[in-house]
């Protein structure tokens, strides 16, 4: 029984509820699945705990705390329709900022403070925790009564986004606009504009995620090789060094000097860029196992709902299949590159998944992560296994900075 079949179940069970426009608390908590629970006691008194035993004590539990399934509630796939309605959100979110900025400014009002930020995914999160994405398509002109149900909506303001039935005039709009250019205007945002394609983005902008994103996905229907270009290297033997020492200015082969590194914003949208590329590759590359669940680093919140992520563990993706449990990290370059840095904790896991035969540890590459026209994935071994340490050469310690060549 997979996660999504349970949450179907759930969902069929609250259908009512939605349609109705009731409030979806004890959805919301149900989705969650806390009602089925590992029992230890299963490992004492049964020699072996294989599936068919786990989905019959799940379709158990579903049926105590939910009572009867009705079949005959037709909806659509879970991830299908929270993903087109995501999209929907971050496609009418600034418009409809905008609206609620010229109608309180016009009634004296203060705005909701859901729609005080430029970033959209604050909105999808806000609408997510209450329950209302997951059931049906979401029409643009539903919104307005949407984001009243989670405070994102003024009292008292139409729910509507045509500007006569507002009382707003494109004179009001255009206010508004201006001032959020004014206030976006800061003496940072050129230094941390990248291209993306040909298309400059501020890396540090609240709305980098979903312009990146909406650009991204547009490349990758354009590139049907990318994937192909995404082969395991074969990595040259390194002469091995207690840390390499380098003249000022001089970086790896072809690659960035780490003493001349991008500002943090640039790093952290290198970050999401690489992470977003590697989950459509793992999609490709696990097609069974590798869902959203399987992103656990901070970045997932910039795409997904549900977790936050957590930068502690020492990798971005977690996969597990039949054989292995496959634990990812993602390493980027703005150019070819050939150099990556792990943190203690990531050389930690590393080095304790090399002695165990279950988990595999892999790092993934994406070189010129801004240029969607080069892109591709390299799947590089463990540096920390005894077996493959060799193609990789420490340049600095600290946290440890490896090079490596094709």
């Amino acid at each position: 029984m997979v996660r999504w079949t349970l949450v179907d179940r759930v969902r069929r069970r609250f259908a009512s509820d939605w349609r109705e426009g009731r409030e979806l608390d004890e959805y919301v908590a149900l989705r969650k699945l806390d009602f089925i629970q590992f029992d230890p006691v299963w490992s004492i008194e049964n020699e072996a705990i294989d599936r068919e035993f786990v989905e019959a004590f799940a379709l158990s539990a579903a049926a105590a705390h939910l009572g009867p399934d009705d079949m005959s509630i037709a909806l659509a796939d879970y991830e299908a329709v929270f993903s087109a309605n995501r999209k929907v959100i971050v496609s009418n979110f600034t418009r409809l900022a905008s609206l609620i900025r010229a109608w309180c400014r016009k009634k004296g009002l203060d705005r909701p403070p859901l729609m005080e930020t430029a970033d959209p995914q604050i909105l999808v999160r806000a609408l997510y925790d209450r329950g209302l994405t997951d059931f049906e398509l979401i029409k643009a002109k539903s919104l307005p009564s949407l984001l009243r149900r989670v405070e994102a909506w003024p009292i008292g303001m139409p729910q509507s986004d045509k500007l006569e039935e507002l009382g707003l005039t494109g004179l009001d709009l255009n206010y508004e606009e201006r001032e959020a250019r004014d206030a976006r205007r800061k003496v940072e945002v050129e230094r941390r504009t990248i291209r993306f394609g040909g298309t400059p983005l501020d890396a540090g902008g609240d709305d980098f995620a979903a312009v990146f994103e909406r650009l991204a996905e547009a490349a990758l229907a354009e590139d049907s090789e990318w994937f192909n270009r995404s082969r395991p290297p074969r990595l040259t033997i390194q002469e091995q060094s207690n840390g390499e020492r380098r003249r000022p200015g001089t970086g790896g082969r072809n690659g960035t000097d780490w003493r001349k590194q991008p500002p943090e914003s640039v790093r952290t949208a290198m970050g999401i860029a690489s992470e977003w590329l590697a989950r459509e590759y793992l999609r490709r590359r696990h097609p069974r196992e590798m869902t959203d669940d399987c992103w656990v680093s901070s970045n997932r919140a910039a795409f997904c709902t549900g977790s936050e992520g957590d930068d502690g563990l020492g990798y971005d993706f977690r996969v597990e299949t039949t054989r292995h449990e496959y634990l990812y990290e993602v390493k980027s370059a703005l150019d070819e590159g050939g150099e990556f840095e792990l943190t203690a904790r990531e050389l930690e896991v590393a080095g304790s998944a090399s002695l165990e035969r279950k988990r595999r540890y892999r790092i993934l590459y994406v070189p010129f992560v801004f240029d969607p026209s080069r892109w591709r994935v390299l799947p590089l071994s463990d540096p920390a296994s005894s077996e493959t340490r060799n193609r990789f050469r420490v340049v600095r310690s600290g946290s440890v900075r490896y090079r490596f060549e094709t």
